[in-house]
């Protein structure tokens, strides 16, 4: 009859393999711990900004390929924009290429891109330097792209505000002036002025709603305007502390199940030694 096949088997060929096993485990962590120290030191830091949100003249959030979420990693990363940025820090475009990457989280919920989006740009760099003015001169030059955008929309809202207070202006000097002339006007011309006073009260209603309209169209597009959320400051090393002991723990790790196979090939497993008694 074949004895069960139980944790403790496999337990006792872990144990008679310990010592192999806590050796592949110090010489990986050893190891880990060697090639922490022999790879060149990296530097990252990160900035964060909100691109805005473009609107309809209603001010629905509508999807724009500087502010969709599935796009800004490829729209904002184009030659026009590295080379601005490697320009300002004094670097190649290439250096600022291979270091940049820029995320945007997707908002659970929503259409795609009908939703605030907000950037992380992240740059890894081996100069500490480079790393945290290359994040800050993205992050703003993006910035600035994303304002430029935003400016002739703004623009467009300024001007339709101007030309609808010009009009309430005009309608209320007119209606003070038929208002005036009422006064002394009879017959005819009585009638005449009563009806351009009507029709001019009639406009300036028309001519009022515009510019309230306008107005909170403005506004609404004010609050989603382009800004920095936060800029690098110091950037993080993978030569720090916390790096290197992560490093150590993974290659423990890595040596330890490695020491585990070994002993089970070198021991043979339980079930192999049942089936071959």
């Amino acid at each position: 009859m074949e004895r069960e096949i139980t944790l403790r088997d496999y337990g006792r060929v872990i144990w008679s393999g310990r010592w192999l096993i806590l050796t592949a485990t110090v010489v990986a962590a050893l190891v880990g711990l060697a090639l922490s120290f022999a790879t060149s030191t990296s530097y990252t830091a990160t900035a964060e900004l909100f691109v805005g949100q473009a609107t309809s003249v209603s001010g629905t959030p509508v999807s724009t390929p500087g502010t969709n979420p599935a796009l800004v990693p490829i729209v904002l990363t184009g030659d026009n924009l590295v080379g601005r940025v490697a320009e300002e820090v004094g670097v190649t475009p290439g250096r600022i290429r291979r270091g940049v990457e820029l995320t945007a989280p997707r908002a659970p919920g929503g259409s795609v891109g009908n939703l605030p989006t907000v950037i992380t740009v992240t740059f890894v760099d081996e100069d500490q330097t480079i790393a945290r003015d290359a994040a800050n001169a993205y992050a703003q030059a993006i910035e600035a792209e994303a304002k430029e955008d935003f400016a002739g929309v703004t623009d467009s809202y300024e001007s339709a505000i101007a030309s609808a207070q010009a009009a309430v202006e005009r309608l209320e000097g007119q209606m003070a002036g038929y208002r005036r002339q009422l006064a002394t006007a009879s017959g005819d011309q009585l009638l005449v002025l009563q009806s351009l006073l009507n029709s001019a009260g009639q406009q300036l209603q028309v001519a009022t709603t515009e510019l309230s309209s306008q107005r909170l169209n403005l506004v609404k597009e004010q609050q989603f305007q382009p800004g920095i959320i936060s800029l690098a400051t110091s950037p993080s090393s993978s030569g720090s502390v916390p790096n290197r002991l992560r490093s150590v723990i993974l290659a423990g790790v890595i040596g330890f199940l490695v020491g585990i196979i070994v002993t089970f090939v070198w021991r043979g497993s339980p079930a192999g030694r049942a089936a071959n008694p």
